[in-house]
């Protein structure tokens, strides 16, 4: 394990490409225990979990609704939706009411 770093976030717009097929892998042969790619255009994190030499063992995405935790702090799990703030309205659909 990589001390002193629990967890790194990158946030994604145009560099998407590169941070999940590129940085993702290094920081686990690094030994970074989870690594986020913050999709912005795809609203997902992409988590990278179980550091080995050959990157992370597994790769995930969630979307909106799904839950984030950082292993090393159980008690901060942001949802998904937190990290993106409210969903816009899609065309069509009826406006809540306040």
């Amino acid at each position: 394990m990589n001390q002193g770093i629990y967890l790194v976030i990158e946030v994604a717009d145009s560099s998407l490409r590169r941070d999940r097929n590129v940085k993702l892998p290094a920081y686990g042969r690094a030994g970074v225990p989870e690594t986020w790619v913050v999709d912005l255009e795809g609203e997902q994190v992409i988590v990278g979990a179980g550091p080995g030499p050959g990157g992370y063992g597994s790769v995930t995405a969630r979307g909106r609704g799904g839950q984030l935790v950082v292993p090393a702090f159980p008690d901060v799990a942001p949802s998904v939706d937190d990290l993106f703030g409210p969903a816009e309205r899609q065309e069509g659909e009826p406006q809540a009411r306040s």
